[in-house]
C-alpha cells in the first residue's frame, strides 16, 4: 500500500539522489542547496531533504512485502471556506477516519452540491440513501468512523460504537496519534484537549 506522500521519495530513490536506507536526500546534494530558500517559511519540523513518505522502489516487484500494509490520509479544507480536517489510518482490512470538526456539517464545494444526482437525494430528506449512507449521515458525520473494508467496502456500517472492536479502535487511534506526532501535525494537540 503507497500514498501520494511516497512518490516524490520513490522518484528521487530512482534518481539516485536519495541516502541508501534514508529518506533523506544525499548530503552532497543538500550541500549544493540554498540553506535558506528564498521566501522560505519554514515550521519548527521543516527539515531540508526529509519526506514524509518513503520510497517503494525497492518494493515494485514483491506483490506483498513486509511493512507495507498501511497508509495514513490526512484533509484540511476541500476550499478555503470549506474547513473540515479529517486524519485517517487505513490497513488492508479496517479504515478509521478522525473527522476533526465532526460538530459541523460535511462541506461540499458548490459544483457537487448543484448536481442533480445530490440534489436529487438531499429533496428526499435525512432519510434517503446517498450511496451506502443516508443523506444525514453523510452530512453530519461522527468524531470517529471505523470501516471493515473486506465486509463493507463502501462504508456504511460505522463499527466505531461497536463493542466488539473497542479494542481495534483503540489500536487505530494509537497509530493514528503515533504518525501525527511523527510527522509533526499541529492537529496532535487536539487528542489533549478533547
Amino acid at each position: 500500500m503507497v500514498s501520494w506522500v511516497d512518490l516524490t521519495p520513490t522518484i528521487l530513490d530512482f534518481a539516485g539522489v536519495l541516502e541508501p536506507g534514508t529518506e533523506q536526500v544525499r548530503i552532497d546534494i543538500l550541500a549544493k542547496l540554498p540553506q535558506k530558500p528564498s521566501g522560505s517559511q519554514r515550521s519548527r519540523s521543516f527539515q531540508l531533504g526529509r519526506f514524509h513518505g518513503r520510497s517503494f522502489l525497492q518494493t515494485i516487484e514483491s506483490p506483498r512485502p513486509a511493512g507495507w500494509d498501511q497508509v495514513f490520509a490526512s484533509h484540511t479544507f476541500h476550499e478555503i471556506m470549506m474547513y473540515y480536517p479529517m486524519r485517517v489510518v487505513r490497513g488492508r482490512r479496517y479504515k478509521l477516519i478522525w473527522n476533526l470538526a465532526h460538530p459541523l456539517p460535511f462541506p461540499f464545494a458548490s459544483d457537487l452540491w448543484v448536481a442533480p444526482t445530490w440534489q436529487a437525494q438531499f429533496q428526499q430528506g435525512p432519510q434517503a440513501s446517498y450511496g451506502a449512507k443516508t443523506v444525514a449521515n453523510y452530512l453530519h458525520r461522527p468524531q470517529f468512523e471505523l470501516y471493515d473494508l473486506k465486509a463493507d467496502p463502501h462504508e456504511g456500517h460505522n463499527l466505531a460504537g461497536d463493542p466488539q472492536h473497542a479494542e481495534l479502535l483503540e489500536r487505530l487511534k494509537d497509530e493514528l496519534r503515533n504518525f501525527q506526532v511523527r510527522i509533526a501535525d499541529p492537529w496532535k494537540l487536539k487528542w489533549k484537549y478533547e
